[in-house]
C-alpha cells in the first residue's frame, strides 16, 4: 500500500492543478459554444488508460470518429433492411416493425463487433476497442435524446389537441409556438458530426495540454533532482 506522503507529493499537486485548468478551460469554452463536453472528455480519457503514450492518439482519434459515425451508418442500414425483415418504418410502433428493428440493429452491432475483430491488425487505427466503446457511448446518448423527444412531442401533442377543441384559432396558435419553442428549447439535439468534430478538436486539446503537463512536469523533476545532487 503506497504511502500518504508518496501519493500527496508536489509533483502529484502540480499535475492535479494543471489538469484542473485544462479541463476548467475546456468546460468554460465548450459551454460557452453550447456545444457537448463528453466526445473530447472520452479521449483524455482513452489518453489515460493508454498511458499518455502519444502513438496511441491516431489511434484514439480516428478509432472514436469511427465509432461515432456508425451512428449514422447504422440509421441507412436499418432503413434499408427493416423492410428486408418484414418491419414497416411508416407504422414505426407497429410490432412487427419494432421487431424487426430490434434484429436490423442486432445484425448490424454483430457485422461491426466482427469488423474490428478481423481487421484490428490491418487497420489498427480505426477498428480498435476506442471505436467500440465510443458507439456505445454515443449510442446510448442518442437513444435518450429520442426518448426526450418522443416524450416531449407526445406531451405537446395533447396540449395542441386541448387548444385545438377549443376551436379558438388565436388559441391553437398562440399552443403550437408554445410547445415547438419548448420543444427547440428543452429536447437535446443529435448531432453526430459536430460530436465527431468535438471530439477531433477537443480531444486533440486536451491530449496537447496533458502531454504538455507531463513534459513540463519531467522536466521540473529533472532539475529537482539536479538541485538535491548539488547539495
Amino acid at each position: 500500500m503506497a504511502k500518504i506522503s508518496s501519493v500527496f507529493n508536489k509533483m502529484n499537486i502540480i499535475f492535479l492543478v494543471l489538469l484542473l485548468a485544462i479541463v476548467m478551460v475546456g468546460e468554460f469554452v465548450m459551454e460557452g459554444m453550447h456545444l457537448h463536453t463528453w466526445p473530447a472528455f472520452i479521449v483524455m480519457i482513452f489518453f489515460f488508460m493508454a498511458h499518455m503514450n502519444m502513438k496511441e492518439v491516431p489511434a484514439i482519434l480516428l478509432g472514436s470518429a469511427f465509432g461515432m459515425i456508425n451512428l449514422v451508418l447504422i440509421e441507412l442500414w436499418v432503413v434499408s433492411t427493416v423492410p428486408l425483415l418484414g418491419g414497416n418504418l411508416t407504422k414505426y410502433s407497429d410490432p412487427h416493425t419494432v421487431e424487426a428493428i430490434f434484429y436490423s440493429k442486432l445484425i448490424y452491432i454483430a457485422l461491426f463487433i466482427s469488423l474490428i475483430v478481423f481487421l484490428k491488425d490491418i487497420l489498427p487505427w480505426i477498428f480498435n476497442n476506442y471505436a467500440f466503446m465510443s458507439f456505445t457511448i454515443a449510442a446510448a446518448i442518442s437513444g435518450g435524446h429520442t426518448a426526450a423527444a418522443v416524450a416531449a412531442k407526445t406531451v405537446a401533442g395533447h396540449a395542441n389537441a386541448v387548444a385545438a377543441a377549443g376551436g379558438d384559432p388565436a388559441l391553437i396558435e398562440a399552443m403550437k409556438g408554445a410547445t415547438d419553442k419548448a420543444i427547440a428549447s428543452s429536447v437535446p439535439v443529435t448531432n453526430v458530426y459536430q460530436w465527431i468534430g468535438i471530439e477531433l478538436i477537443g480531444g486533440a486539446c486536451f491530449v496537447l495540454g496533458i502531454y504538455g503537463i507531463h513534459k513540463f512536469l519531467a522536466k521540473l523533476e529533472a532539475a529537482s533532482s539536479k538541485v538535491q545532487i548539488a547539495k
